[in-house]
Parts: structure tokens; C-alpha cells; sequence
């Protein structure tokens, strides 16, 4: 009789789980996301999304790579840099 009544009160909460998770999912559904208001154009200026580095970080990068075919030409993009 206890585990009948444990595993009913087990059944029962995770039935309000579901439920509440439900509820909260289609709370979530209703705001917009893509508002202007939430968008910043600063942060996708074209300064921003310059792929200027140094050549130290550059040297780094191609000292990182695994592949030695990869590492040689990113090597010497990283010499070809001022």
C-alpha cells in the first residue's frame, strides 16, 4: 500500500512538473525576440567584425592548428602581415 501511494505522489508531481513546464514554455512563445529594442547595432558594426589581429595572434593561431598542411599556409598569411 506505501508504494502505491509513493509512486502515485511521484506520478503526481511529475505530472505538475510537465504542466508547469508547459505553462512557462508558452509564456516564453509569446515575447518577441527579435524586437528592435533588443537588437544593438553597435555590436554589429563592421569595426567589430574585423578580423584584424596581430601578427603575435596570428603566429599563435597557426602554432594552435593540429593539421600540419593548415598550420604551413596559416603560417605564411601570418608572415605575409605587417
Amino acid at each position: 500500500m506505501t508504494k502505491l501511494l509513493s509512486s502515485l505522489a511521484v506520478c503526481t508531481f511529475i505530472a505538475s512538473l510537465s504542466l508547469a513546464g508547459a505553462a512557462s514554455a508558452e509564456d516564453a512563445m509569446k515575447t518577441d525576440t527579435m524586437k528592435k529594442d533588443t537588437m544593438h547595432t553597435g555590436t554589429m558594426s563592421k569595426d567589430a567584425m574585423k578580423m584584424s589581429g596581430t601578427k603575435k595572434d596570428c603566429m599563435h593561431k597557426a602554432g594552435m592548428e593540429k593539421d600540419a598542411m593548415k598550420k604551413a599556409d596559416m603560417t605564411k598569411a601570418c608572415d605575409a602581415m605587417k
